[in-house]
């Protein structure tokens, strides 16, 4: 069997009661009939698989769901899809904290940006460095796996409807040449980029949980004024992004009924794992977002009903693929017309938290991670989309607040693969942009330097490492962003609350 993208790893879960790690791996080939997935461990596992999507008749996505015991020390499983191609997958302890990483935006917003990168995909040659003498279990995936705003340039019948006048496009019809000339957009995307040896490698070794953002579907998608955001042809795209989306970076058919580890399934694809003392909560803040909210009302209430239920948990990591601290974009309306990268900027001004109409909406959410970490539990948020390393703190004085540690720590790694900003966004960012915010009275949002640096923003490619130490008890993760043209990686511990 031909392998033209893949294996691509997903995690489905930890079934804590049977002791079983639920993975899938995911191929495109030629056939519609694919043979199968093969283990050499002579382990106990449980597998079958199934197509998902098929493009002109001639490529096929299919999945092959297994589960595998996890034993009581560091384990590995090796498989093979491909006849003569192997590759390992490590596995943790029972009761063992995953060792993690996490990563966002792999791509490029042009063809200009690309060229100017002489080594596309180093970090991930770097992580690959890491994972050869530390095994990575988890790779958790922020958003921007794809980049797909060639969009408007490569689809023909997109290109042209891109041309017309607003009023024109905003009432044309999504047609049947549109649909056909997209689903092959989006097929051949993830295809061509997730085929690259060097990414395909680590997706075939390392088990994925991954959010989408706006680049998934296209730059922006929910924050375009309504009779945009809500016109025929949007609308059609963005059915088509969900289907690829749900196929290759979820691994489920479309239409299908989703698992126990999404939390609002009718409104979009957040998740929640609990794997020993973690717990990851991925928030989907693409498919209902809109210029007026990010989540609804129902969606977040069934987030926060699965939090609430936790027990026994020293960790809850919260992915939020737009940061919830970070400098006010809003600021920058009246410095667009004298920064170099304005346009970059500009569109960013609707879609982040900090945007005027989902201020109030973040505020909530801050709250009742202070009330979640209140439980003892330690909060971290891991965001990415800025193109830059980071630390944010959130920080609760409020007199009411009764939590053992004030603090909540926001982790931003980005990008893997896009560059990062001009120098004069840089400069912006550092200099021009008040890092201290008050998101409610008694509430503080900043950005703090990176440890071991004197500034709050790094300037390069970069990912993060999540290493567990359980060492005396201590239940606590270092931090490592690993970065580009940096001989050693900026670090940081998280530590439990204190019990």
């Amino acid at each position: 069997m031909k392998i033209l993208m893949g294996p691509v790893l997903s995690f489905k879960g930890y079934d804590s009661t049977n002791n079983r790690w639920k993975l899938s791996a995911l191929v495109v080939t030629g056939s519609a009939e694919p043979t199968g997935i093969f283990f050499t461990n002579g382990q106990n596992v449980t597998q079958h698989g199934s197509k998902l999507l098929s493009q002109n008749g001639n490529r096929f996505a299919h999945s092959f769901q297994f589960e595998v015991p996890l034993a009581n020390t560091p384990s590995k499983l090796t498989y093979s899809v491909e006849n003569g191609i192997y590759h390992d997958i490590h596995l943790p302890a029972q009761n063992d904290a995953p060792n993690m990483s996490y990563a966002s935006c792999n791509g490029f917003s042009s063809q200009k940006v690309m060229k100017g990168v002489e080594v596309k995909n180093r970090m991930w040659l770097e992580m690959a460095e890491r994972h050869s003498k530390n095994p990575i279990h988890l790779m958790l995936l922020g958003g921007d796996q794809v980049y797909a705003d060639s969009i408007w340039e490569v689809v023909p019948s997109i290109k042209e409807w891109n041309n017309k006048p607003n009023q024109a496009a905003n009432k044309a019809s999504f047609t049947k040449p549109m649909e056909k000339q997209v689903e092959a957009f989006y097929f051949n995307l993830y295809t061509e980029r997730w085929a690259q040896p060097e990414i395909r490698q680590m997706m075939a070794s390392i088990p994925s949980i991954a959010i989408w953002d706006d680049h998934d579907i296209f730059d922006g998608w929910g924050s375009y004024p309504p009779a945009r955001q809500d016109c025929p042809v949007f609308q059609g795209i963005g059915a088509i992004a969900t289907k690829a989306f749900s196929v290759f970076q979820q691994h489920i058919a479309p239409g299908a009924n989703k698992p126990d580890v999404y939390l609002a399934p009718t409104f979009g694809f957040s998740m929640g794992h609990v794997i020993g003392d973690t717990a990851i909560l991925c928030l989907d803040m693409r498919s209902e977002r809109t210029q007026r909210q990010v989540l609804s009302n129902p969606h977040w209430k069934q987030v926060y009903d699965w939090v609430s239920g936790l027990s026994d948990i020293k960790h809850l990591f919260v992915m939020s693929s737009i940061p919830v601290v970070y400098p006010d974009f809003n600021v920058l309306e009246s410095l667009l017309g004298v920064v170099p990268g304005q346009q970059e900027l500009e569109d960013d001004l609707q879609d982040h938290w900090s945007s005027r109409s989902h201020k109030g909406e973040r505020t909530r959410m801050v709250h009742r991670l202070f009330d979640f970490q209140k439980t003892g539990m330690r909060v971290t948020i891991l965001s990415g989309d800025v193109h830059v390393a980071a630390l944010g703190i959130l920080q609760n004085d409020r007199m009411e607040y009764e939590g053992k540690t004030r603090v909540i720590n926001q982790l931003i790694s980005s990008a893997i693969v896009h560059p990062a900003p001009s120098k004069m966004v840089l400069f912006a960012l550092r200099h021009l942009l008040d890092n201290d915010q008050e998101i409610d009275p008694g509430i503080q949002s900043r950005m703090a330097n990176l440890p071991g640096t004197d500034v709050r923003f790094v300037g390069a490619r970069n990912f993060l490492c999540l290493e567990p130490d359980d060492k005396n008890g201590q239940n606590r993760y270092w931090a490592h962003w690993i970065a580009e043209g940096q001989e050693e990686p900026f670090t940081k511990v998280i530590h439990p609350v204190p019990s």
